[in-house]
C-alpha cells in the first residue's frame, strides 16, 4: 500500500485553521494494487473507496477490509480520506471527484482502465459516493491542473447503507449538520433523492432494516427516484446486520451483498473473468 497526496499544493478550498486531528491527513488516497499472479501486466478497474464517519470524521474501517476484499478478486482500489467537519460542502465533495481524475490522470502508472473507474462508499461515505455520481459536473472550482480537465464520473456507484437524505424526517441529521450546517436549501439540494437525472450512472444499493444509525427508508426512496429517472441500478434489503456491518461475512443471507456486487463488476468488466479467483 501507498498513499498519494491528491494535491502536491493549493487544495483548494484549503484552511489553515482546520488542524484537527479529523483532517491531518486528509486529501490523500491509499492505493491498494492487486499483485500480478505471473509476469504479465494486466490492465485492471478500479473503485474509490469512501468511509463513513457522519462527516465528522472519516472512518478507515471500512477502507482496508474492502480494498483487500476488492483486491483478492482482481480490482485495484484506492481508500480516500476526504475532508470533514468543520470543513463543509463542496470540500468533501472536491475530494472524491479529484481522487476519480487522479486515478484516471495515472491509469497507466496504476495499471488501470480509465474507464472502469467506480466508486464504493458506506453510511456518510455513501451518501458522499451518490453526490460523485449526482454532481460529478457540479460545483467545480477553476481549473488548476491537467488532472482537473478530466471527468470525474464514476462508471459505477455503490452505496452502503448510505445517508440519502439531509431533509426528510428520516435523513441523518448529524451528516446534514456537519456538511452544510442549517442552510435548508442545500439540505434539498444534497438530499440524493430529490437530485437524481438522468445522465447518472449505473448505481448499486444495499441496506438492512435492522440498521437504527441510518434508517433504510433512505435507500428504498432512492431506488424510486432512480426509477422514476430511467437510472440503471439494483436495490438489495436484508433483515439482519446493524449500521457498519461492511462485508458482513458471519451474517446470513446479508452476506450475500457482496456476491451480488462481485457479479456486477465482473459484468462491467472490472474484473478479469478468466481470474483463476472465479473457477
Amino acid at each position: 500500500m501507498e498513499t498519494y497526496n491528491l494535491w502536491e499544493n493549493n487544495i483548494p478550498l484549503f484552511d489553515e485553521n482546520i488542524k484537527n486531528k479529523e483532517n491531518e491527513n486528509a486529501c490523500q488516497i491509499d492505493a491498494y494494487l492487486v499483485e500480478d499472479e505471473f509476469e504479465e501486466h494486466k490492465i485492471r478497474g478500479a473503485m474509490v473507496i469512501l468511509g463513513g464517519g457522519g462527516y465528522d470524521f472519516c472512518s478507515q474501517t471500512e477502507g482496508e477490509k474492502v480494498a483487500r476484499w476488492l483486491n483478492f478478486f482482481g480490482v485495484n482500489a484506492f481508500v480516500l480520506r476526504y475532508r470533514t467537519a468543520p470543513y463543509k460542502h463542496p470540500a468533501p465533495l472536491l475530494d472524491a471527484k479529484r481522487a476519480i481524475r487522479y486515478i484516471r490522470y495515472n491509469a497507466e502508472k496504476f495499471s488501470i482502465d480509465p474507464n472502469k473507474v467506480g466508486i464504493i462508499g458506506f453510511s456518510a461515505g455513501g451518501h458522499l459516493a451518490g453526490l460523485v455520481a449526482t454532481f460529478f459536473d457540479k460545483f467545480e472550482l477553476d481549473e488548476k491542473d491537467e488532472i482537473d480537465k478530466l471527468s470525474a464520473k464514476p462508471n459505477l456507484a455503490v452505496l452502503g447503507y448510505p445517508v440519502v437524505s439531509l431533509s426528510e424526517d428520516y435523513a441523518h441529521q448529524g451528516s446534514a449538520i456537519n456538511l452544510v450546517g442549517n442552510d435548508e436549501e442545500l439540505k434539498n439540494i444534497l438530499s440524493l433523492e430529490k437530485s437524481a437525472h438522468e445522465n447518472m450512472p449505473e448505481m448499486f444499493l444495499w441496506h438492512t432494516l435492522e440498521d437504527t444509525a441510518v434508517s433504510a427508508i433512505n435507500t428504498l426512496q432512492y431506488g424510486i427516484a432512480l426509477k422514476n429517472k430511467n437510472v440503471p441500478y439494483s436495490l438489495h434489503i436484508f433483515n439482519k446486520g446493524p449500521h457498519a456491518s461492511i462485508l458482513a461475512e458471519n451474517i446470513e443471507e446479508t452476506k450475500e451483498w457482496s456476491d451480488s456486487l462481485k457479479t456486477v463488476l465482473k459484468n462491467r468488466g472490472f474484473i478479469d473473468k478468466q481470474s483463476y479467483r472465479w473457477l
